[in-house]
C-alpha cells in the first residue's frame, strides 16, 4: 500500500533509553525527544543518578527530555525533577489531574486504550495537559509491551494534542498515521533488538519511514 505524503511535520520519541549509545543513536537518526523511564518495575527503569548524563547528553543535542513515571509519589517526581529538570513529565498511571499539574512543568498524560471504553473522555479529564499519550495498556501493564490497539481516525479538532503509541515499528508506522491522522509518534519495543535493548538501525528504520510520509519542517 502506497501511503501519501502528510500535509504535517510528524514529530517522533524515542522512549526508554538507558545508556549513552541509545541517546547518540536516537540523534543521530533525527529523533525529536527521548524518553527516560523512572518506574522500578520496568526493564527499562533508570535511577536518577543515572539520568544525569543521560538528560544533559539528550538536551546538548536539542532532544526533547520526557521524564516517565506511574503511580509514584509526589516526593520521587520532585526529586528527579529537581536533580535532571526535564523538559516534560508524563504520567503512565492513575494520576489525578491535581497531582499531574503540581509540579510546575508541562506534563503528558497517558490514556490507557486497553482498559477505557471512551479514550476522549478519559483525555478531557486532563485539558491542562500539553499531550494525550494513546497507549496500549491498562491493569498492571504500564506499556512498552510491544502490543497495538486497534487504531482509528483521530478527530482533527485534537490531532495536534495526540501522540501515538503502542506496538508501532518501521513495519506499520506509515499504516498508523495514515489510520489516526496523528502528528506525534512515540515507540519504545518498536525500536528493540531484544526487550529493553535499543537498535540503532531500528531507530534510523522508524525515522526514515516518518519522513518518507511527513511534510519537510520549514
Amino acid at each position: 500500500m502506497t501511503y501519501q505524503p502528510s500535509n504535517q511535520v510528524i514529530r517522533i520519541k524515542f522512549c526508554g533509553l538507558t545508556n549513552s549509545a541509545d541517546v547518540l543513536a536516537a540523534a543521530d537518526s533525527g529523533a525529536d525527544a527521548v524518553g527516560f523511564v523512572f518506574v522500578s518495575q520496568s526493564r527499562r527503569y533508570l535511577t536518577t543518578e543515572q539520568a544525569v548524563e543521560l538528560v544533559n547528553l539528550a538536551k546538548k543535542h536539542d532532544l526533547l527530555t520526557v521524564a516517565l513515571f506511574a503511580n509514584q509519589s509526589a516526593e520521587e517526581v520532585c526529586e528527579v525533577v529537581a536533580r535532571i529538570e526535564p523538559e516534560v513529565l508524563q504520567f503512565h498511571g492513575d494520576e489525578s489531574v491535581i497531582f499531574c499539574e503540581q509540579f510546575d512543568r508541562p506534563y503528558w498524560k497517558a490514556i490507557p486504550m486497553l482498559s477505557t471504553n471512551d479514550w476522549l473522555a478519559y483525555a478531557k479529564q486532563y485539558a491542562s495537559a500539553d499531550a494525550w499519550l494513546l497507549d496500549s495498556f491498562g491493569g498492571s501493564q504500564i506499556g512498552g509491551s510491544g502490543t497495538k490497539f486497534v487504531w482509528f481516525e483521530i478527530p482533527s479538532i485534537y490531532r495536534n494534542k495526540v501522540i501515538l503509541a503502542g506496538g508501532i515499528d518501521a513495519s506499520n508506522v506509515c499504516q498508523a498515521i495514515a489510520e489516526t491522522g496523528v502528528t506525534f509518534i512515540d515507540t519504545s519495543s518498536g525500536i528493540e533488538s531484544s526487550p529493553g535493548v535499543k537498535s540503532k538501525e531500528k531507530m534510523q528504520a522508524m525515522v526514515t519511514q516518518i519522513r518518507s510520509v511527513s511534510r519537510e519542517p520549514e
